[in-house]
């Protein structure tokens, strides 16, 4: 890759070109309920050019069936199979790990919860002692999720979060995301979680064998620290936008360096 990120028009996709693209969700195709212009026909156009795409998000909040029908309301048909979170990655480790049928202690939405059950894991609420604790993003944190979890951790429970993304893009701006709040955990509790979400290998696993038949794939996403850096480890080509997190002016200082770079995912496989 050269220092400097190259024009989209330099992509191609289909046939002999990108056939598998991991999309990031928030800042990429919406921000919050708002979707990003031109977003529903970009990923019509990349799925008539052959690309297999898979929907990608660190966000654990909600359910697989919620995102499937909130894309849906945006114009981007996707089936549930196209789309993975790092809650069902979260959930998918910890069951290989023989955490099934035991007790997580949980911060998060109905995302991380109704993974870990369906991985016969039990998710519990109390102030008794788990066997893991798991941190994802929740509106309704509170301190005394931040006392109880911490506790536990203390105590000899693992630490596990779905992902460390300290921000997420909404209309409005930047909202504190799932790190903020893990951080205040780690720091309560003088423990380090093992991170699940993108960059990490584990969701980096498994989106590549969600794309295996692809030949050449590409990551496209807001984050350089999350969505570049983990499409860089697996060396994937990797699209930056400016629709999320990431402005214009910061383009020159991000790490990794992007192969290219977009205004919005608008940009890809225009005629």
């Amino acid at each position: 890759m050269s220092d400097d990120p190259r024009s989209a028009a330099a992509l191609s996709f289909g046939a002999g070109g990108i056939d598998g693209l991991v999309c990031d969700l928030d800042g990429v195709l919406y921000r919050g309920n708002v979707p990003v212009d031109g977003a529903a026909d970009a990923v019509r156009r990349l799925r008539d050019a052959g690309v297999s795409i898979l929907f990608c998000t660190n966000n654990s909040h909600f359910t697989v069936a919620q995102y499937a029908e909130k894309l849906a309301r945006m114009g981007v048909a996707a089936a549930e199979d196209e789309i993975l979170t790092s809650a069902i990655v979260t959930a998918e480790v910890l069951a290989t790990r023989g955490v099934r049928g035991r007790r997580a202690r949980v911060v998060g939405g109905a995302g991380i919860r109704e993974a870990l059950e369906g991985a016969g894991i039990e998710v519990v609420d109390d102030h008794g002692s788990p066997d893991v604790v798991v941190v994802g993003w929740d509106p309704e944190f509170t301190y005394d999720d931040m006392r109880s979890a911490a506790d536990a951790v203390r105590a000899g429970a693992p630490l596990v979060a779905t992902n460390a993304d300290a921000t997420f893009p909404a209309p409005e701006g930047l909202w504190p995301g799932a790190g903020s709040i893990l951080a205040s955990i780690e720091r309560a509790s003088g423990r380090t979680a093992e991170v699940m979400g993108k960059p990490h290998a584990p969701m980096m696993d498994v989106a590549a064998d969600r794309l295996a038949s692809a030949s050449r794939i590409a990551v496209v996403g807001d984050r350089p620290d999350s969505d570049l850096a983990g499409g860089r480890a697996r060396g994937w080509t990797t699209i930056l936008v400016l629709s999320g997190v990431t402005s214009k002016d910061q383009v020159a200082a991000v790490e990794p360096r992007p192969d290219y770079v977009v205004e919005s995912i608008a940009s890809l496989a225009r005629r």
